[in-house]
């Protein structure tokens, strides 16, 4: 019984952090290199939000979306976009 109550506290703690990519998994995703998004990080403060749990570097995956949304420059909007 005991070892089956730790199993499903591991199983929830690992379904909270679902949401959150590492530094190789956001690089793919926003096709950018592991270098950029640390230097991005330590140096020029850009890119996303991330959290630090421990030593390990996590982007949320609603944080970057919003992100790379905000990051449109030129062109015309989509009709029924509100230009800024």
């Amino acid at each position: 019984m005991k070892s089956f109550q730790k199993t499903r506290e591991i199983a929830v703690a690992r379904s909270v952090f679902n949401r959150y990519m590492n530094e190789r998994e956001f690089a793919e995703y926003a096709n950018l290199s592991v270098k950029t998004l640390q230097s991005w990080r330590l140096y020029k403060r850009k890119g996303p939000r991330f959290y630090h749990f421990g030593k390990a570097v996590r982007y949320d995956i609603g944080e970057v979306d919003a992100w790379a949304a905000q990051q449109v420059c030129g062109g015309e909007p989509k009709s029924g976009v509100d230009a800024r």
